[in-house]
């Protein structure tokens, strides 16, 4: 048996090999399985941003807490400054409007502070919610997943002798070609998942490209590696 033919069996054990691969890969358990790992992967992420958020919530709440209490005091300062305006007869009343001008500023920055804090406490109470029905759902789903990768697992033993006679065929073919011609055909394979073609009324069954005569010479000379000139892929005879 030539080398090209050899060839031409171990990319026949390799196609084996892969497609009980995918086979594997594709069955309705291991989808299952793929789809509830994604799940959990979103489940978590959620509950890392709804902690993350919260933290950062709770910082602006601390932070708005204690500018609410320091307006607080300068509001009850400039209350008690308005107080003694009023009984100081020698205060004017351009004075006092002043006084009660500031202190509506300051009555308004308080409201205004608290709104934002009653809303911040509002979206922290929300986002923990959430974060606890991300969180159950996760548990469901982590449960779910472990059920389905159990199943998956004995699919895998199940097939394991069958994927293990495959893969002794790959190398026990491989052993029989010269590595320079194994490289040659790991290179061609990044291209095409054939690497090797049949010829076939002198045309190369891979791309169907007629091949010209003087390749034709070569090949049906069979002292060498021919590849097509069209595609590159290594020919193999048709028998």
């Amino acid at each position: 048996m030539t080398q090209t033919e050899i060839l031409w069996k171990y990319q026949e054990a390799e196609m084996e090999l892969d497609r009980l691969r995918k086979e594997l890969e594709a069955t309705p358990e291991r989808q299952k399985m793929k789809k509830l790992r994604k799940i959990l992967m979103e489940q978590s992420e959620k509950i890392d941003s709804f902690r993350s958020g919260v933290k950062e919530k709770e910082a602006e709440l601390d932070a708005d807490m204690a500018k609410l209490e320091a307006l607080l005091k300068e509001y009850d300062l400039e209350q008690d400054d308005l107080n003694i305006m009023m009984n100081d007869e020698e205060c004017t009343a351009e004075e006092l409007t002043e006084s009660r001008k500031s202190m509506e500023a300051l009555l308004e920055r308080v409201n205004s502070l608290k709104k934002s804090i009653t809303e911040c406490r509002e979206w922290i109470v929300s986002a923990t919610e959430a974060a606890k029905e991300a969180y159950t759902r996760g548990s469901r789903t982590k449960r779910d997943f472990e059920a389905a990768k159990a199943v998956v697992e004995t699919e895998k033993l199940e097939r394991k002798p069958v994927m293990d006679k495959a893969e002794k065929d790959v190398e026990r073919i491989a052993a029989q070609l010269s590595p320079d011609l194994l490289k040659r055909y790991k290179t061609i394979k990044k291209k095409y998942p054939n690497p090797v073609a049949k010829v076939t009324d002198n045309r190369c069954s891979g791309c169907g490209m007629s091949l010209p005569m003087a390749t034709i010479k070569k090949f049906s000379a069979g002292n060498s590696i021919i590849e097509c000139e069209n595609c590159a892929r290594i020919l193999c005879r048709d028998e």
